[in-house]
């Protein structure tokens, strides 16, 4: 595990000084050691957190005859398999990392390595032989890649923006239609970054560069193939992938902790994990402190995990104290990112480091397995469709809208409305509407006009709808699963995951995203994960073989911080300050005045707004850390 960056550049103008600029700027992703290759047209380097092959898995890595290398963030779970298949065919290995397998992977197959490859990865391979530089991202984007290709043919790459930034090629231009993008999903969908020029390689991608053509390929994509084996063997193979998957995820040089939240997924996780273990494993849970908070703390459910099976727990408070980490979070991720539970995942990553130096993770079954209950919503808006369009204009949606905000700061009449307000609308344009924090005609009216005119809304829309309407499958609920795997799975979940573990030098690992029980989910039958009632419901079956029953019965809870009644609490003066029109008007993206009242109807309790408040804290934090910035 560490962070990767490089260039090619056919003027030769690039150089080792540059390179290094680059590499220091991500030395937190690996504070143990450093290397770098160079000649007159490529450059490599990395920085390493030393997890498999403690003593000689230093980077870069080559072939026996010094023809092709590598600098490789991530881990290759079957790397050792892998090498004897390798050393059968005559191969020669040097070190007993996992880096070293790419390799001879790439000198054996060729492009064709990445169907050999179970892992998580962002690496750079550069063939002499063919002056071909290869850079390449996971299936699922579980490691981070960024890019930037100049109109003379020089790709600068690396695992952060900061990366790129440092090397003073690339003016630091705001993206307008990424800024769009922002404050309408919280994040940033790929390819798009907050910087003109600097694009995220999307997942199950990969760059060629050779003899100054670049071009950007797909290696893999998620599938849907309904293969019915019965309720039963779908069960019993599913806890086979579940199994192999954590045990595959154990192989390390050092000891792996877990995040516990109370969950299911991570519940289920941990106990396989500690039945593959000898020792106790060490747990590690967050809980919530403070006023108005309208979210259950499932510390006493993950400690009665902890206790069950014998593990090491450990479980740590968050407070509203948002002000003492604002810098470290916008510098970890270099853009504006706004999903509130960037908070608890901060502190959660900055404990856990303090006592290992790699944690598995429960995310990804929701996406894969239907989980979240936006997912239960979308059926049942199916449904709703069907109701006579004036009934539902003139009746339902007149009473939805006279619904009072719930005074815990729960989201439940939020939900409803945007339920009702979109259910009309066909799938790939309801499902955007739910994953929308702001509407257009909402953003229309934020914006100031001179930058309103500049943005393609239809742009915006399409990031998550061209998702949709891609997927292959026939079934909408399917098509909506994909459009997450593709999106919000990521470019915000695992985005978050990557950032925060990172920028406290610790690895984060999420075998539920395993790409072998990832693939056999994708022939699961929909009906099998969602009904109009439960949701995950094949996992939760397998779950229930090895969880107490409390934790099963309980109601699903989202990893988020309890940011609206912390706004209109213990960080009001905070945001009020942070928001002021003064602050606004240096850049002046914003109409003033529709800000303030987006405001006072968040602080008086008429409509909930916690979620655009937060985005725009977020972008003005990183606004204000800017220098020399264009727009």
């Amino acid at each position: 595990m560490c962070g990767i960056c490089g260039f090619f550049d056919p003027s030769g103008k690039f150089n080792e000084h540059q390179l290094k600029l680059m590499n220091n700027a991500i030395i937190r992703r690996g504070p143990d050691g450093e290397g770098y290759y160079i000649n007159d047209k490529v450059g490599l380097a990395m920085r390493r957190l030393a997890i498999q092959d403690i003593d000689g898995g230093n980077q870069p890595i080559f072939n026996e005859k010094s023809s092709v290398c590598i600098v490789f963030n991530g881990e290759i779970y079957n790397f050792k398999e892998l090498k004897s298949e390798l050393e059968s065919q005559g191969h020669c290995f040097y070190t007993k990392s996992d880096t070293e397998v790419i390799v001879h992977l790439y000198e054996q197959y060729g492009l064709d390595l990445f169907s050999k490859l179970r892992g998580m990865y962002a690496f750079a391979i550069y063939d002499t032989d063919n002056e071909r530089l290869v850079v390449a991202r996971d299936r699922f984007g579980i490691k981070p890649l960024f890019y930037s290709v100049s109109e003379t043919g020089r790709l600068v790459f690396g695992s952060e923006i900061k990366c790129l930034l440092s090397t003073g090629f690339i003016n630091k231009k705001i993206n307008i239609q990424a800024l769009d993008a922002y404050l309408t999903y919280t994040y940033i969908p790929a390819p798009l970054t907050i910087y003109d020029g600097i694009f995220k390689l999307e997942p199950g991608h990969y760059i060629v560069v050779d003899k100054s053509n670049v071009s950007i390929k797909k290696y893999w994509d998620f599938e849907f193939s309904s293969n019915d084996m019965g309720k039963e063997e779908d069960e019993r193979q599913l806890e086979c992938h579940v199994v192999d998957a954590v045990r595959s995820h154990l192989v390390s040089d050092v000891e792996v902790g877990a995040f516990l939240s109370g969950g299911i997924d991570s519940s289920l996780i941990s106990s396989v994990m500690q039945s593959e273990s000898e020792t106790k494993i060490p747990t590690f849970t967050i809980g919530f402190e403070g006023k108005n908070i309208h979210i259950d703390d499932e510390r006493k459910l993950a400690k009665l995990i902890a206790n069950k099976f014998g593990m090491n727990y450990h479980e740590f408070s968050v407070n509203a104290n948002f002000k003492e980490i604002a810098e470290d979070l916008i510098d970890s991720f270099d853009e504006p990112f706004s999903d509130d539970s960037i908070i608890p995942s901060f502190y959660l990553c900055k404990e856990t480091s303090k006592r290992v130096k790699v944690a598995l993770s429960g995310l990804g079954g929701d996406e894969l397995f239907a989980g979240y209950n936006r997912y239960r919503g979308f059926l049942l808006s199916g449904l709703l469709s069907l109701l006579p369009k004036y009934f539902l204009d003139n009746v339902i949606m007149p009473f939805v809208s006279l619904l009072p905000e719930m005074k815990n700061g729960g989201d439940r009449v939020d939900h409803i409305k945007r339920f009702v307000k979109y259910a009309k609308l066909p799938g790939a344009k309801r499902y955007q509407g739910y994953v929308s924090s702001l509407n257009e005609s909402e953003r229309r009216a934020l914006y100031a006009d001179k930058f309103s005119e500049k943005i393609d809304y239809g742009a915006t829309e399409r990031l998550i709808t061209d998702h949709y309407e891609s997927c292959k499958s026939d079934t909408e609920m399917e098509k909506v699963l994909y459009t997450d795997i593709k999106t919000y799975l990521p470019e915000d979940i695992l985005a978050l995951s990557d950032r925060l573990s990172m920028w406290h030098s610790l690895e984060l690992r999420v075998p539920l995203i395993d790409h072998q029980l990832a693939e056999f989910s994708g022939r699961i039958p929909i009906n099998r994960k969602i009904t109009f009632l439960k949701t995950k419901i094949i996992l939760k079956e397998v779950a229930y073989r090895w969880l107490p029953k409390m934790i099963m019965a309980q109601k699903k809870q989202g990893f988020e911080a309890p940011m609206a009644g912390w706004i209109r609490g213990e960080l009001r003066d905070y945001m009020l300050d942070m928001l002021a029109p003064e602050k606004l008007k240096l850049h002046g993206f914003f109409d003033v005045d529709q800000v303030e009242n987006i405001i006072k109807d968040h602080l008086s309790g008429k409509k909930k707004n916690n979620k655009i408040i937060f985005s725009l804290m977020m972008f003005q934090l990183w606004f204000d850390r800017q220098d020399c910035l264009e727009f």
